[in-house]
């Protein structure tokens, strides 16, 4: 971790609040790189706010051991989603179900080390 990330992480330790929506674009960028690389590697509990308000926990992951064959990109009717910035896509391996949240409604990120 290089200094820079070590700053930014911190800082996120010290927010009272929704550390996203007040960081910096580096800031962001290296949050989304922190938890994308967490997701590849194991199963994280993410707290969010839905678009009604509501508080939601979930499981998620994008360890490849634990996808279904068809592949993020690809929706339904086959057809390849419209990439967001905004939104992160992450599978449920308890519902079996792809599922996603949007950045700026992160509250909380919890996994297990080892």
């Amino acid at each position: 971790m290089d200094s820079d990330q070590k700053r930014t992480w911190s800082r996120i330790a010290d927010a009272p609040a929704n550390y996203y929506v007040t960081a910096s674009d580096q800031e962001r960028e290296i949050m989304r790189e922190w938890l994308i690389t967490m997701l590849r590697e194991r199963t994280v509990q993410i707290t969010f706010e839905k678009a009604d308000g509501a508080e939601r926990t979930m499981p998620c992951t994008l360890q490849e051991s634990l996808l279904p064959v068809v592949p993020v990109s690809e929706s339904k009717s086959g057809s390849p989603r419209k990439y967001n910035p905004d939104v992160c896509v992450v599978y449920d391996p308890e519902r079996s179900v792809w599922r996603s949240f949007r950045w700026d409604r992160l509250k909380r990120i919890e996994f297990r080390i080892g």
